[in-house]
């Protein structure tokens, strides 16, 4: 069973390999592996912990394990809403869970939050590897997909798709 929720501080070590995981998973094959090894290299900052509590939303895998009856629960997927540009941005999901609807699920949880706060439209960038998830999910179509270039804060510039959906 998934559950999202608002991320804490404490969610932060598991995002960040998270997001490791899925660019190096994901991406291996649309983009250089020196790009991919810099855009993944170094280690948690207390910036990215700050990032995460304050904005990230977090989607949890609830396993019950059979001989303790309780919750265990581990982060596998990761979203957030930069809500003054309305963005969408750190859609992660871990290698061992993608295909299976989580990242559908944090997309639909965000949509669903942006209408609530009245904005109109998402915007988001995306790697060349997402194109066609982000396209089944509603963004781009219609010219509402552009060319671009995603500049790195480790200095490496990737090609993507800038992509918008409309909330109804």
């Amino acid at each position: 069973m998934i559950k999202i929720r608002k991320a804490t501080q404490d969610d932060a070590k598991a995002c960040w390999d998270i997001r490791n995981a899925a660019i190096k998973y994901g991406c291996t094959g649309f983009y250089d592996a020196k790009e991919l090894a810099i855009w993944t290299e170094g280690e948690l900052t207390q910036s990215f912990c700050h990032i995460v509590a304050a904005h990230f939303y977090v989607a949890e895998l609830l396993d019950i394990p059979p001989h303790n009856g309780g919750n265990l629960s581990r982060v596998v997927g990761t979203i957030m809403l930069d809500e003054p540009y309305a963005q969408l941005e750190a859609l992660f999901v871990s290698p061992e869970v993608m295909g299976q609807g989580v990242g559908k699920r944090l997309l639909h949880f965000i949509e669903v939050k942006a209408f609530n706060l009245g904005l109109a439209q998402l915007r988001l960038q995306s790697t060349l590897n997402a194109v066609d998830f982000y396209r089944h999910c509603g963004f781009g179509g219609e010219g509402l997909e552009e060319d671009a270039i995603y500049c790195s804060p480790r200095g490496i510039r990737l090609e993507c798709k800038v992509m918008y959906k409309n909330l109804a």
